[in-house]
């Protein structure tokens, strides 16, 4: 098997090119027709992929549009969220179970289901940012989307 492969990026209009995994150069689609590849600092111009593809044998994968991401439902501490949890705290004092999206985040979210008060209306939040529960008065979190309606329309009366 061809060990130089062409994976598209965007359909017909570029491509990383790989060598045993290793990105070697690019592949872009030109306005006026044609391909150019760049590579070790060279750009090279070609009317036609087959033509580029036969001088140095790369192989092009077919392109693939991504399949929607599963709607995985995680917990924290029994509270809801759509995005796998990292760097999980609780916070004892306000009783909030807290999250960052990813390893490498600085950004904390709130498991759960949430009412928060924005200019006197209160408004629902699904795993809002620590932040905003900070500066807004809130009630939450609920585990469930219906206990948060019925707190809801019990704050505005209904």
């Amino acid at each position: 098997m061809n060990d130089i492969v062409a994976k598209p990026v965007v359909k017909n209009k570029f491509w990383i090119v790989e060598e045993s995994g290793e990105k070697i150069a690019t592949i872009q689609a030109i306005d006026e027709g044609g391909v150019a590849y760049v590579h070790d600092d060279q750009r090279e111009v070609f009317s036609n992929i087959k033509l580029l593809s036969k001088k140095y044998n790369i192989e092009f994968v077919k392109f693939e549009k991504t399949k929607p991401a599963e709607n995985k439902i995680y917990e924290i501490y029994g509270y809801p969220t759509p995005h796998r949890p990292h760097n999980v705290l609780f916070d004892v004092q306000k009783h909030l179970p807290i999250f960052t999206k990813t390893a490498k985040s600085k950004s904390y979210f709130c498991a759960g289901y949430y009412i928060i008060k924005f200019n006197h209306n209160w408004a629902r939040a699904y795993c809002p940012k620590a932040i905003t529960l900070n500066r807004y008065e809130y009630q939450g979190p609920f585990k469930t989307q219906e206990s948060m309606s019925e707190q809801l329309r019990k704050v505005n009366g209904q």
